[in-house]
Parts: structure tokens; sequence; C-alpha cells
């Protein structure tokens, strides 16, 4: 057996724990608070997605109300005005075109701006009463979330804020069969 030998009080070698401790604990302070700034990044944009997938499933139901698009930017704002971390800068409302193979592209024409308060960035072009909601012949809708989302850890802050976007579309639903 091998007998284990204890350092006296006044060996050396215990000042460079504390040293190493000393440089470890920054970089592992700094890793902490990157990975809790990626965790409300992803937040921000799960809340995002769900607040958009709302909306357009609001607009799709109404149709062609006359409030349509004042309803899912209220369902919108509710859903992301709740959290804080991220600010809406733009909520697009727009009708897709569909081609032969079923591939769906924005219409250039038919396309509405709002801010999150419901307030028009522009002249309505696509007049919610003038949304097609036939059976079988309903149009396609596009709703976009434009947000910010800003760092909230300091030593990320020069990267600045990051802007980012998401887009749902659905069909219209029949409000007759």
């Amino acid at each position: 057996m091998i007998p284990v030998r204890r350092r006296e009080r006044g060996a050396r070698g215990y000042g460079q724990s504390l040293t190493e401790f000393a440089v470890v604990l920054p970089v592992l302070f700094m890793l902490m608070l990157g990975v809790l700034d990626g965790g409300l990044l992803m937040f921000s944009i799960g809340t995002a997605r769900y607040a958009t997938v709302e909306g357009a499933r609001m607009a799709a139901q109404l149709g062609n109300a006359a409030t349509t698009d004042d309803q899912s930017i209220r369902v919108i704002r509710e859903h992301v005005g709740t959290t804080g971390i991220f600010s809406v800068d733009e909520v697009d409302i727009y009708k897709l075109n569909q081609d032969g193979n079923g591939n769906l592209t924005p219409d250039p024409v038919f396309y509405n701006r709002y801010r999150i308060d419901g307030t028009s960035m522009m002249l309505e072009p696509w007049v919610a009463a003038s949304r097609n909601i036939g059976n079988g012949t309903s149009d396609f809708l596009g709703v976009t979330v434009h947000f910010t989302y800003s760092w909230k850890a300091g030593f990320l802050a020069p990267l600045g804020s990051l802007r980012s976007s998401v887009t749902h579309y659905i069909r219209l639903e029949p409000q007759s069969y």
C-alpha cells in the first residue's frame, strides 16, 4: 500500500486553485448568460410564431368580414404584447397566388401593412370585403410578423438587435357550403 502524503499548511499550491477559479469564473458566467439569452431568443421566436398562426387562423375564420384584419392584429397583439421580451415592428396581411403546381407566392398588389397597434402603414389595397370565400375557390392568405429582439446580456449588445420575421399561410374558410 502506498502512503498518501498530505500537504502541510504552508506548502505551495493552494493559490493555484484560486487563480484557476478566477480565470474560469468569468468565462463560465458569460457562457451561462449566453445560454440564458439564447433561451429568451428561442422563446421570442416561438411566441411570434404562435401569434402569427393564431392571427392567420382568425383571418381565415372571419373570411371577408369588415373587421377581419383588425381582429387578427388584436389576436397577435394579445399574444406578443404580454411578454415584453421583443417588439413587433410590422404585421403584414396579404393575398397569396397559387400557380399550377400548387406553389403559393405573395401578391405584390394585395398587400396590407399594419403596426402592432392596428394602424395602417399604407392604403389598404386588399379590403377584407373583396376576399373570395367561395367553397373550393376561396383565397389563400398570408400573415407575416416582423419583430426585433434586443440582447439582454451586455456582452452581446455590440452585435446589435436581431431582426426577424415569422410567416404563416392559410386558406380562407368558406362561409357557406
